[in-house]
């Protein structure tokens, strides 16, 4: 059986400082598909170049600071393929990152959809709710693609989802109003119904997603430790390999890689964040 390999990684403020090991990194798992967050396409552009030359690339464009990189790699078998800024996600203000949705059709098997969120990090009720909105817009994109289709097609929304609650956590007791567990089964609940409101249409449409299994936490830092943020969520009927993780007895179907292999060792992961990144790579292979 055939795979479609899957990369997602917030590489943290991308610098030519790291270019070099974060390439070898992704090339390590020779992805047909990747995307890197936190970028500035005036350096972006030379590391695309010297380091992965067999993929087309797209990088998004806008008021935001940091940009995303989606790469496809060039393979006879995507045919058509296509990229599409979604403003959309940007909830009205033009400093938020754009969705990117990257389609092709494989070869004698049908049409698959990639979309790439960085979602709001803002810890406020405002951004809570460009969050919430952002996820919706996510939820809506799939209804619509399988309202034209006629069926359940296959999609996958992934990226830095920044799954933080709202207010992120403090010692107060009253900033734990929404806790990560919280904003996920929100995720979860929304991913199998209909639009709220919806009375005809596409939105009338369960979009049936899943979020693949993983380790908890795929973000660490100095003050509030490890986090879960980062998310892969699927069309139900699709299929993935499974995997194993640092530190894990269970297999997942999303691979965890970055400061993640230091586990237990604190002094190593605070090495690795400073350098790298303090987002873990996620990683996932598509059956085909």
């Amino acid at each position: 059986m055939n795979t479609i390999k899957v990369l997602s990684w917030n590489v943290e403020h991308f610098k030519k400082g790291k270019q070099q090991e974060v390439a070898e990194i992704i090339r390590g798992y020779d992805p047909d598909i990747f995307a890197i967050y936190e970028v500035e396409g005036k350096t972006v552009y030379s590391f695309i170049k010297t380091h992965f030359p067999g993929y087309t690339v797209f990088i998004t464009t806008g008021q935001q600071r940091q940009e995303i990189l989606i790469a496809c790699k060039n393979n006879n078998r995507y045919i058509g393929i296509r990229f599409q800024q979604k403003d959309a996600f940007k909830s009205g203000n033009p400093y938020l990152r754009p969705g990117v949705l990257l389609s092709f059709d494989y070869a004698d098997k049908g049409e698959y959809h990639f979309l790439f969120l960085h979602t709001d990090s803002g810890t406020s009720a405002v951004d809570f709710g460009n969050r919430t909105e952002m996820f919706q817009h996510g939820y809506s994109l799939k209804r619509k693609k399988d309202h034209e289709a006629g069926k359940k097609v296959n999609f996958m929304m992934m990226g830095d989802l920044n799954t933080m609650g709202l207010r992120y956590p403090t010692t107060r007791k009253s900033d734990n109003i929404v806790k990560t567990p919280d904003e996920l089964e929100y995720l979860d609940y929304y991913a199998n119904r209909s639009a709220p409101g919806a009375r005809s249409g596409y939105k009338k449409l369960k979009p049936a997603l899943k979020r693949l299994s993983k380790p908890a936490g795929t973000y660490y830092g100095k003050t509030y430790g490890i986090s879960d943020l980062d998310h892969i969520i699927v069309s139900e009927h699709m299929q993935f390999t499974l995997h194993n993780n640092f530190g894990e007895t269970e297999q997942h179907e999303v691979k965890l890689d970055g400061w993640r292999q230091h586990l237990g060792n604190e002094d190593a992961m605070n090495e690795y964040v400073k350098d790298i990144s303090d987002h873990c790579l996620l990683y996932c292979e598509v059956k085909v």
